[in-house]
């Protein structure tokens, strides 16, 4: 063996003996400096041939990206989506606070009256969207679709239209003519009261859309491309599609009537082993409509709400899983029990009552010396760290923008206003949201097909659409808000709309039901009409009836009624 003294590094060589072509003793260690370049010469290394290797140890590098970790998160969609739903499910501050978040922006949904000039087309677009609301109801969709995009970060929709077609005899009326040549040709020519007949038709026959549904994130296929917002979107149909598919092709009866109520280009589509296109022009049947919860266009997806929580959440649940685990193994207590001064004999003695003790609870350890019996129980094992829960919480209220007295209710207006304000902010937005959504994705496309149209000032077609409302948020107290309009109004400095609209309620709406109220009971000053009528009453009948004397009699007082003027002259 030999070896080498390297100020540099230390190099030690062992021989290795070779016996029958099987290669024995330890390998050659090697311990080199950093960034130390060995070179191997004529008839050493590989093939004898020169060359320079470098080897040295780089320095530190951090990525978060590369920390263990972040590596332990789920890095596709579709595990995203699972973690998600998951701690939705199984925590319980996750989960009210996303459902304090879909649900207190949508109180009860209210249509207002759209203004038009035309008060009767109006009036037929209210009830007309009125009724489409109650029959899908509107509140429910749009608390799934609030829901998938505040968890899921986003959601796909699909407007399902299953209304007839309306024939083109309705319109127009087959014109037959004869050539010079004596042929006959045909041409479409429009009624002169085809509009009248088409809106009588669309009454009767259409009603809208026939459903509003949240598809399933995983079955989309969705490309999108810059500069521009079309994209290209695809069903991809699950299995259990395809198996019923599959057994009513087969035949069988259940399956059939299953098939039958579905569109028939799906049907087609699942059946040759493609994927189903979906429609995203509102104008033309059935669509689909993308709604992301993110910031910047070229962002390919939403981004869910927990997101930000993810790493916080995960690592909560691994405290959980190693508390789980001690109190498992720790579910039998340890006992300790010792007395001082004790031989083999008497040890093998109280251990032997100690193990009949523990068998019989009516059994009784009778010693004449002083015996310790402690026990240690799970919480006695347990580590501490309700510090870890509390510094999770915290950042989860940060993550999830709620408050922990909004989640239990356990606080008041003052301790919580500025938190109050910002939330009551963010949830007005969200309103905006799906304000936006209802009026153009769903209730303008209807509208302009009954016909709901009419002109502006400057002559464009302008579809007359009803708006959506909220209730008022009524988590803030706005007692000095609603003083201060008041007296502005009562000194003249401000209309009652602008107090009507801080309250969300709608200044038309009010004042139509204010007209029709005017000489009703419900009306405000009825009482004082009814006061008056009864004080003319009142002199009426003291006038024209003996009720004065009566009074005087049962009073036993001496009444003259007043002369009449003239009376006595001739």
């Amino acid at each position: 063996m030999a070896r080498t003294n390297d100020p540099e590094s230390t190099v030690e060589v062992r021989k290795i003996a070779s016996r029958d072509g099987v290669t024995v003793g330890k390998p050659t260690k090697i311990v080199t400096s950093a960034m130390r370049v060995a070179s191997c010469g004529v008839g050493g290394g590989y093939g004898g041939s020169g060359g320079g290797s470098m080897m040295g140890a780089g320095g530190n590098f951090y990525s978060p990206e590369l920390s263990t970790d972040f590596l332990e998160l789920p890095q596709s969609d579709d595990e995203k989506r699972n973690f998600y739903r998951f701690f939705y499910d199984h925590d319980p501050l996750v989960g009210q606070a996303i459902d304090l978040i879909d649900e207190l922006p949508l109180s009860k949904v209210r249509l207002r009256k759209p203004q038009a000039q035309n008060e009767d087309m109006a009036s037929a677009s209210l009830r007309f969207c009125e009724n489409w609301a109650d029959r899908v109801g509107l509140l429910h969709r749009l608390m799934e679709i609030s829901h998938e995009w505040n968890l899921l970060g986003e959601t796909h929709i699909f407007c399902e239209d299953t209304s007839p077609d309306m024939p083109e005899e309705i319109e127009f009326e087959i014109v037959r003519e004869v050539t010079v040549e004596g042929e006959i040709v045909e041409r479409k020519e429009k009624r002169t009261d085809g509009r009248e007949r088409a809106v009588k038709w669309l009454k009767k026959n259409y009603k809208g859309w026939s459903a509003i549904r949240c598809l399933p994130p995983e079955q989309i296929h969705m490309e999108s491309f810059p500069f521009t917002d079309e994209k290209l979107v695809e069903l991809i149909p699950d299995s259990k599609t395809k198996a019923v598919i599959n057994r009513a092709q087969s035949g069988e009866e259940h399956a059939q009537r299953v098939v039958n109520s579905m569109p028939q280009d799906v049907v087609e589509a699942i059946a040759e082993g493609r994927n189903i296109p979906l429609n995203t022009d509102s104008d033309a049947g059935s669509f689909y409509y993308y709604m992301a919860r993110k910031k910047s266009q070229y962002e390919p997806r939403g981004k869910s709400l927990l997101g930000r929580c993810l790493r916080t959440l995960v690592f909560r649940d691994k405290v959980r899983q190693s508390l789980t685990s001690i109190a498992s193994r720790h579910m039998t207590p340890y006992r300790l029990i010792y007395a001082e001064d004790m031989n083999a004999e008497q040890t093998e003695d109280l251990r032997e009552q100690v193990d009949l003790a523990l068998q019989d609870p009516d059994f009784s350890i009778i010693t004449n010396f002083q015996v310790t019996w402690e026990e240690m129980g799970a919480d006695q094992r347990l580590p501490d760290w309700s510090w870890v829960f509390d510094f999770t919480d915290r950042q989860l209220y940060a993550g999830l923008g709620m408050t922990e007295s909004m989640l239990s209710g356990e606080s008041s207006y003052s301790g919580d206003r500025i938190n109050l304000e910002v939330i009551n902010s963010r949830f007005m937005l969200t309103r905006e949201t799906l304000q936006e959504l209802v009026e153009k994705q769903f209730f303008r496309p209807m509208c302009a097909r009954m016909g709901f149209i009419e002109e502006d000032e400057d002559g464009n077609p302008q579809v007359i659409v009803p708006h959506l409302s909220f209730t008022r948020l009524s988590f803030r107290d706005n007692t000095e808000t609603y003083d201060a309009l008041f007296n502005l109004y009562q000194k003249g400095s401000l209309d009652v709309d602008t107090i009507y609209e801080h309250l969300n309620l709608d200044p038309a709406t009010i004042r139509e039901k204010l007209k029709a109220d005017i000489g009703t009971v419900q009306d405000a000053t009825f009482n004082e009409i009814l006061r008056g009528l009864y004080s003319r009453v009142g002199d009426a009948l003291a006038e024209n009836s003996d009720f004065v004397d009566k009074i005087a009699e049962y009073l036993d007082l001496k009444y003259e009624k007043p002369k009449e003027e003239g009376a006595g002259r001739f």
